[in-house]
């Protein structure tokens, strides 16, 4: 049996009125405050560095008095055993925290010159003391204190793991609603039902499909389940519009359905996306949806 195209809390009047819907409930954010700021990985970060940070602070006063940035840095990295570290300091202190730095000029892998300044090679560490300078890394000189300044840089990176963890946290939440919903369900319609992560749903002449997870019914998978959290306007929905059709109208064809659990306070900003995604995939869920009607829906489906 396959599943109905539409599951019974998605039949809404129109697009529009599962929009406000959908708004009405949402979840803006998911992060716990505590998770908001990891203060253990700053202080960690902060504990490695500062010994580096120090070195800059030492050729702080010289630069002041007006020696010239590029030999100084240049030669003060020569003087090092291991170059590395120093290196790396700098870009942290310039909120650079990737191995590789790419510019309309350069393309730099920081081990590699690192490795190069410790061979002696003027050219590399003259190389290197320009493109810091250029990069303003003498602005950061002039200030009082680099640990403050390093703290601070720390502080703000932490928006990019923020970017990060929203959607692990939602996608865990969900494994543990999705759990709960698969026990509840197969109680009342006397079935096996399992949930399993990373499931690759094969259809078509070699076509497949990924989902997040799959609801499994006596051994048959049944739903592919996908999982977005946005506080941001993402590509999601647009991909759902290009491509989602043809996916689901494929997995319809060995008996599996896709249902999308997505939230965050970025769908205030796309809201003409998320109507279009749901004529195109009815089965839309926020979290606070997925709670409410999505074992009632299975329970409906699967026993029709």
């Amino acid at each position: 049996m396959a599943p109905n195209l539409i599951l019974k809390s998605r039949h809404y009047p129109s697009p529009e009125s599962f929009v406000d819907d959908f708004l009405t409930t949402l979840t803006p954010g998911v992060i716990p405050r505590v998770d908001f700021i990891k203060w253990s990985t700053i202080k960690e970060k902060m504990n490695k560095l500062t010994p580096f940070v120090r070195f800059y602070t030492a050729l702080q006063e010289q630069i002041r008095q007006g020696v010239e940035f590029k030999k100084e840095i240049a030669d003060a990295l020569l003087a090092c055993d291991d170059p590395y570290p120093y290196i790396w300091c700098a870009f942290e202190l310039l909120g650079h925290t990737d191995k590789e730095l790419v510019t309309q000029k350069d393309d730099l892998n920081l081990s590699n010159i690192a490795t190069q300044i410790q061979s002696g090679n003027e050219n590399a560490a003259y190389q290197l003391s320009e493109l810091l300078q250029e990069l303003g890394f003498e602005q950061i000189l002039k200030r009082t204190d680099l640990e403050d300044v390093l703290f601070g840089v720390q502080i703000r990176l932490e928006t990019h793991r923020r970017k990060n963890i929203d959607g692990k946290f939602f996608k865990e939440k969900i494994k543990q609603i999705l759990k709960n919903i698969a026990k509840t369900v197969a109680d009342k319609v006397g079935k096996n039902i399992e949930v399993s992560e990373e499931v690759k749903l094969s259809y078509g002449n070699g076509l497949s499909k990924k989902v997040d997870f799959a609801i499994i019914v006596n051994g048959e998978n049944k739903f592919g389940i996908e999982v977005n959290f946005y506080t941001v306007p993402g590509s999601k929905p647009t991909e759902i519009k290009r491509s989602y059709g043809d996916i689901r109208q494929g997995l319809l064809t060995i008996g599996v359905d896709l249902i999308w659990i997505t939230d965050g306070k970025g769908y205030r900003r796309m809201k003409r996306s998320l109507r279009d995604a749901y004529i195109i995939l009815p089965n839309i869920y926020n979290f606070y949806q997925t709670k409410e009607y999505l074992a009632a829906d299975l329970v409906t489906c699967l026993t029709i």
